[in-house]
């Protein structure tokens, strides 16, 4: 069965009690193939997982899953700063071996672009993960807040984010 090292790279607009948050990530994933499905396991963040069956499926599911992360937190949360507290805790805690797992699949797909299919892009650079949490003032919103997600399969070589 084939493991997909996946990156993404999500924007969410949260509301919170008093406050609204833009929540930035750069983030992995690994997507393994099983008989009954997809199921991907979140790395960074570490305590998201979902399934479906197809590999499409798995992916909105877990997107979803973590959207829904992010609302819980958001609906405990007294204040943005204790927000923006558990969405980095969260997003930083690791599956223990997970990290490792993820870096052998993305060295195996680099060896081996063929297992990739066609079903997402392969990037040949990628950052180190990375979460921003950012207090967001009504009236200062661009349509920019709205950027593209992106969904790839790493496979290739990592730079630095700048």
């Amino acid at each position: 069965m084939m493991t997909y090292p996946i990156l993404f790279n999500v924007r969410d607009p949260v509301v919170g009690k008093g406050f609204l948050a833009g929540v930035a990530v750069e983030g992995r994933a690994l997507m393994r193939e099983e008989q009954d499905g997809f199921w991907i396991d979140g790395v960074f963040p570490g305590a998201v997982c979902a399934g479906g069956k197809s590999r499409d499926e798995a992916l909105m599911r877990f997107r979803e899953t973590y959207r829904m992360v992010l609302y819980d937190f958001a609906a405990s949360a007294r204040s943005f700063e204790g927000f923006k507290k558990e969405v980095e805790q969260f997003f930083w805690e690791e599956t223990p071996g997970e990290a490792e797992a993820w870096e052998t699949a993305a060295a195996e797909l680099r060896r081996d672009k063929s297992q990739a299919g066609d079903w997402l892009p392969v990037t040949t650079k990628y950052s180190e993960p990375s979460i921003r949490v950012a207090l967001l003032e009504h009236r200062n919103l661009e349509p920019e807040e709205n950027s593209e997600e992106r969904v790839e399969l790493a496979g290739d070589s990592r730079t630095k984010a700048a």
